[in-house]
This record gives structure tokens, C-alpha cells and sequence, in this order.
């Protein structure tokens, strides 16, 4: 695979499910919503999604609006896993 791509497990406590995808390291994680939307077959309009990795009892949020090269997360990978795990979170955005 290559460097810019990344295996990460989205994950979705609310929804009880998960996602599996190679991303893109470059993409700002607030693009991800059109994606989530469709694959979920959910309705994300008004909703802000929040990111975060978590270690043991360390978490973390990421900034939605940077890619996650963007971001300080390297004390979060994993090295046990071949993958990332991220948490997605949902919050209702007011009018």
C-alpha cells in the first residue's frame, strides 16, 4: 500500500457498526461525511462529526478540518494492529 494511504477502522458506538477503508491521509476528515452518509444509508445533515483515537485511557480528538498527516497522533498508532481505529462521533449542530 502506499505511504499516503492508510488502513483505518472507522467506528461508530451510536450506530453499533464499523468501517473498514484505505484512506488517504491528505483528505481532511470532515470530507468524510458525503462518505459515511452513503455507506451508511444515514442522514447526517445538521449533525458535526468529531473524531478521536483512543489508547488504554488516553484519548484524543483529531481536528476535523486537517488530514491526519496534519495532525500529532503518532504516540496513538497502534503497532500491534495493521490498522487505525478512530472513533466517529455525532453532535447536532444548532440553526
Amino acid at each position: 500500500m502506499s505511504l499516503e494511504y492508510e488502513r483505518i477502522k472507522f467506528i461508530f458506538p451510536s450506530l453499533d457498526k464499523f468501517i473498514m477503508m484505505d484512506f488517504n491521509k491528505k483528505i481532511a476528515l470532515q470530507e468524510l461525511k458525503f462518505t459515511f452518509t452513503n455507506i451508511l444509508k444515514i442522514d447526517l445533515f445538521s449533525k458535526q462529526l468529531q473524531f478521536f483515537i483512543s489508547k488504554g485511557f488516553h484519548s484524543i480528538q483529531l481536528k476535523s478540518h486537517q488530514s491526519l498527516n496534519g495532525q500529532t497522533i503518532q504516540n496513538f498508532y497502534q503497532k500491534e494492529k495493521n490498522h487505525l481505529e478512530i472513533i466517529v462521533k455525532f453532535y447536532e449542530e444548532g440553526a
